[in-house]
């Protein structure tokens, strides 16, 4: 367990066409919009304030990723160990709607990252339309040298290495049990790959495959199974071009002192996919941009 994350908490995405990917999250999603102001929508999954925060900008891109600290001491202690780094903390008050206090820094390849703490109530845990998440799972970085952000996660934040594919071409890591929280991958650029949400089980992700297909929507790859975090997955596009991961029966990691981190030649597909074929050209050439 990360001394300072709790969690994984939301992403926020910069998209073209608001209304657009408003009405995505609300009716395939199965996310709930809670509040809206000049050009930035919050929507969640259950009856926290948001778990995925949208902006109108010009074009798609990644604004920021955004984790839960355990309480405000540990958030106090995570900015005194990013100084003590020479990590420049560029906002130390919350930028957003909903949180109590946060800070904001940027990481080695560019990636604005949130820790927060004290998230307000967001009203209903049911949202009543689309394929409901029970929880965001995770952001699936992309970098070219993606050495750098690994070390950040592992030596600044506390996480835990899950899984090594390619010897740093995919990193997969923890801040609690499950198998990973975060995603690191080598890219075209820095951004963002995919976005993931966790369902109940495979019945749930038939559900989403038909939400899909009723609304114009299709599986880009899966349903299959990942090797590495053994989680049974599923990935379509959201309308601002972001991959959308659905996943169930994810692998934890409930004993840290016999677990050792996976090791995966590229070679060897079954890293990606257990059941299958490995991803299609679309999920490896992926990375919305940073803002």
């Amino acid at each position: 367990m990360s001394e300072f994350i709790k969690r994984p908490a939301h992403v926020a995405l910069a998209v073209p066409d608001l209304a657009a990917s408003v009405g995505w999250a609300t009716t395939v999603m199965g996310l709930r919009e809670v509040e809206r102001e000049a050009g930035t929508v919050y929507l969640t999954h259950s009856d926290c304030h948001h778990s995925l925060q949208l902006i109108e900008a010009k074009s798609s891109a990644v604004d920021h990723v955004a984790l839960e600290a355990h309480d405000g001491a540990a958030l106090d202690a995570l900015a005194k160990r990013l100084r003590a780094e020479g990590i420049e903390i560029v906002s130390e008050t919350p930028q957003e709607k909903g949180i109590d206090r946060a800070i904001r820094f940027r990481g080695p390849a560019g990636h604005v990252l949130e820790v927060f703490t004290g998230m307000s109530d967001g009203g209903p845990t049911v949202t009543g339309s689309g394929v409901q998440p029970r929880k965001f799972g995770h952001p699936m970085l992309t970098a070219e040298d993606s050495g750098p952000t690994v070390s950040l996660f592992l030596d600044t934040l506390g996480f835990r290495l899950s899984d090594d594919v390619g010897e740093g071409v995919l990193v997969f890591m923890r801040c609690h049990s499950e198998h990973h929280g975060v995603g690191v991958g080598k890219g075209p650029r820095s951004g963002l790959n995919h976005y993931a949400w966790e369902v109940a089980d495979i019945g749930v992700l038939a559900h989403l495959a038909d939400v899909l297909a009723a609304n114009g929507g299709k599986f880009i790859w899966g349903p299959g199974r990942h090797g590495a975090g053994e989680n049974i997955f599923t990935y379509h596009f959201d309308p601002a071009g972001n991959i959308v991961e659905y996943y169930a029966d994810i692998y934890h990691v409930w004993d840290e002192g016999t677990y050792e981190p996976g090791r995966w030649s590229l070679d060897d597909l079954r890293f990606a996919n257990l059941w299958g074929p490995g991803p299609p050209v679309e999920m490896m050439e992926t990375a919305v941009p940073i803002v």
